[in-house]
């Protein structure tokens, strides 16, 4: 691997600088979903399809074996026919899709990884079991999107209900090492009490503040966020999938489940193994009804735009996630050179989406650059920099010296203790849609 420096100079006596980087996999991913339920399982999973080349899908589960009258209004009446019905779409999209990107996974593949999670099949047990057991030294980042009335129960539940039994705990301890969770709660006992805990749960559902779940914000902060229009963007005239994208939500675009795998998304300035420093699906922090677990919800607050909230760690992000979108639906229908793609940001020499991690002494002054970044289609493109407080831990205001252009700095202040500092390069073109791309370096200030 290629080692580049980090540019930095020195206005007080001189300090070593160091930069670290780990290559990012894409995560592996297996989906358990209620579909045939709350029809926003079906709204999300359109969503996720279009995502599909940004993960390794090691499976989707399917735990409702009759859709729920009334409610949900499929002509398909079980969960695992409403899931093949989705795919089935995507498979008439993805010759599309692969003029986009390479990485969409085909659709028998997919077809092949989607099975029953019924009380009366071990299907759905059986494929977490291969997933979590086999040779890829990944965790399997597993995300449950409900199992309410008229679901089977959670299959990893039952997973694991069933290593306790046959491997004991040390067994029990070693398959639970292999997992983490973005998720809805579904898992009793092995959530709440059983040692060890999961290595990393982060709860994308709540908790309810000011009587509002973050479950149900996705829609109000994101449904028409730029001018978004689910008609218009998904429904009408983006092929197959879109259309089976159903509104018959209460909100329109419900999608409470989407911040599950959004949070996992890699764009540059998220990791999933750091659920304080934000994300597409906003920005997390420790859950106070597991104290000292590695247990995460969304209970913090940014500041943007004048005004303090949780909405905004998502509300911030709104516009380009909905852009991002929007372009992902024109690639199911039209070809390569007539779609809009990201952009790509290069920060300090490095391309592709891994976080610049770096290290400086107080006085040094800190450089950031994003030449090298460049837009597939040609287009314009605008910089912007800005110091993420909220994802730091340093507490005072840091200056940078442009927030536009290409490139920045800034001078590391004094420091009693290590203190991080945060800056996100967003980077803009001028296409139609108009997309983004990050990059978040993360600067280590020691004394």
């Amino acid at each position: 691997m290629t080692r580049l420096l980090l540019l930095v100079s020195f206005v007080a006596a001189p300090c070593v600088a160091r930069e670290f980087s780990n290559p990012e996999p894409r995560p592996r991913v297996i989906v358990e979903t209620d579909a045939g339920g709350d029809p926003d399982d079906e709204q999300s999973l359109v969503r996720f399809l279009v995502y599909a080349n940004e993960f390794d899908i090691e499976g989707i589960i399917a735990n409702r074996p009759v859709a729920r009258d009334r409610e949900n209004k499929n002509s398909i009446r079980d969960g695992l026919g409403i899931v093949r019905a989705q795919i089935n779409a995507y498979d008439q999209c993805y010759a599309n899709l692969v003029q986009h990107d390479p990485r969409f996974p085909k659709p028998e593949q997919l077809l092949a990884r989607t099975v029953a999670g019924y009380d009366v099949t071990e299907n759905g047990v059986d494929l977490i079991l291969r997933a979590v057991d086999g040779a890829d030294p990944r965790p399997v980042w597993f995300c449950n999107w409900g199992t309410d009335h008229g679901s089977a129960a959670s299959c990893l539940r039952r997973a694991l209900d069933g290593v306790l039994r046959e491997r004991g705990r040390d067994g029990y301890a070693q398959f639970k090492s292999r997992l983490r969770l973005s998720s809805f709660d579904a898992f009793g006992e092995h959530t709440t009490t059983l040692e060890p805990p999961f290595p990393l749960w982060v709860d994308t559902f709540r908790p309810p503040l000011d009587g509002k779940r973050w479950y149900h914000r996705f829609s109000a902060l994101t449904a028409t966020a730029d001018g978004f229009d689910i008609e218009r963007d998904v429904r009408t005239g983006h092929g197959p999938l879109g259309a089976l994208y159903p509104t018959n939500t209460g909100p329109r675009q419900k999608e409470g489940d989407t911040m599950a795998f959004l949070y996992l998304l890699p764009t540059g300035m998220n990791d999933p193994q750091e659920p304080t420093w934000g994300s597409w699906a906003g920005r997390y922090g420790p859950n106070e009804e597991h104290p000292g677990k590695p247990y995460f919800w969304a209970n913090q607050q940014d500041v943007w735009r004048g005004t303090t909230s949780r909405d905004n760690t998502l509300a911030r992000w709104a516009a380009d996630l909905q852009n991002d979108f929007r372009a992902r639906m024109d690639w199911c229908v039209k070809p390569r050179a007539e779609a809009n793609h990201r952009p790509s940001a290069v920060l300090n020499g490095r391309g592709g989406r891994e976080i610049l991690r770096l290290e400086a002494k107080p006085g040094s002054v800190v450089e950031l650059s994003a030449h090298g970044s460049s837009d597939p289609d040609e287009d314009s493109l605008t910089y912007e920099w800005f110091v993420y407080g909220e994802a730091g831990t340093y507490a005072r205001e840091i200056q940078l010296t442009a927030t536009g252009g290409p490139t920045t700095h800034f001078t590391a202040p004094e420091v009693k203790r290590a203190e991080t500092v945060h800056v996100i390069l967003w980077l803009k073109d001028d296409g139609d849609p108009p997309l983004c791309a990050y990059r978040r370096a993360v600067v280590t200030i020691r004394p």
